[in-house]
């Protein structure tokens, strides 16, 4: 079952087209991330799955629901938090969260209880009762969270949820989700700029650019889009001959950092064969400390993907298959 789907969704002001023939599906239970270059369309999109931006054509269906038939129903089943939240700053963390419990229309024993519950998972337990003016930014962004999650939500919209945070805080941020996401089956859809943390917290990934959605999948699905070849790390002991004999290679080598005690480097050639470099390691009489595979990550894959000049149908890399070891294992003999 989809918990969210979007259908030929377009945005347009005047002749700018925000958003372009959206169309994709998440999984109920999924933790969907959307990225883009700045002013690719993600937060226009968000606003519009949420309801509180209407498309100029297309449809958006969210937990069952149509958004243009039902949008109060869609309200009462999802969280949202916007990149850019509005407080009270007379009130303090407490009140703030009540106030909005009181807009959902849960009962005041409950909403309470549910409070509490909130600002602990957060972390502003100990400032619950201090006046927002007196947040910090990350911890502003923590009430906004609690405040997106009061009215327990099937499905949560995140627009830069970690924004502010330092990086403990971003880590217990990302640990509660998951643990919100596995206990309860909660779908979460966030969009950010820290592809790290994406490519780690999401199974799953939308790319979009210029408005349109340019790719969509898991890492290892858009590894595959980008023809990405899979590069080999060589550790080797140095020795006074080590960096003239990779001089000599026969292999697209890079050398990537060099120590007293050794020298890494990387291969880069889409044609080699795992019996042609150990051959070639044991011929040069290098001492092998490490040999492992380097993956493409989200970082280059939006590089490349966003490029202006990238030509996602070009023909693809073949890349020959062998048995590689595991990290830090050497071949054997």
């Amino acid at each position: 079952m989809y918990g969210i789907s979007a259908i030929a969704l377009e945005k347009t002001y005047g002749s700018f087209r925000a958003v372009d023939s959206l169309t994709f599906n998440v999984k109920s239970g999924d933790i969907f991330g959307l990225i883009g270059p700045n002013g690719a369309g993600k937060t226009t999109t968000m606003r519009m799955l949420c309801g509180t931006l209407s498309p100029t054509a297309g449809k958006t269906i969210v937990g069952g629901f149509d958004i243009a038939k039902e949008s109060i129903k869609i309200k009462t089943i999802i969280g949202f938090l916007p990149e850019s939240t509005g407080f009270y700053n007379w009130m303090n963390g407490e009140e703030y969260l009540y106030y909005f419990a009181r807009l959902y229309k849960i009962k005041e024993p409950i909403a309470r209880k549910n409070i509490r519950d909130l600002l602990d998972r957060v972390g502003l337990a100990a400032k619950a009762f201090a006046p927002i003016a007196y947040y910090s930014r990350g911890m502003k962004q923590r009430l906004a969270l609690a405040r997106a999650m009061i009215n327990d939500p099937k499905i949560l919209f995140l627009d830069e949820p970690t924004l502010g945070m330092d990086p403990r805080g971003q880590q217990e941020i990302q640990k509660m989700l998951l643990d919100l996401n596995h206990e309860k089956g909660v779908t979460i859809f966030l969009s950010s700029h820290a592809l790290t943390d994406v490519s780690t917290f999401c199974n799953q990934i939308g790319i979009l650019n210029r408005g349109r959605l340019i790719a969509h999948g898991s890492l290892n699905d858009l590894r595959k889009l980008v023809n990405g070849s899979t590069r080999i790390l060589v550790r080797i002991l140095n020795t006074q001959e080590a960096i003239s004999k990779l001089s000599r290679s026969p292999f697209n080598n890079t050398i990537d950092k060099v120590t007293e005690e050794s020298v890494d480097f990387i291969i880069s050639d889409d044609n080699i064969e795992f019996n042609q470099l150990v051959d070639w390691i044991r011929k040069e009489n290098f001492k092998l400390t490490e040999l492992r595979q380097i993956k493409m990550n989200l970082d280059e894959i939006f590089l490349r993907l966003t490029n202006p000049t990238y030509d996602m149908h070009s023909t693809p890399v073949t890349i020959k298959k062998s048995p590689w070891p595991q990290v830090g294992q050497t071949p054997s003999k």
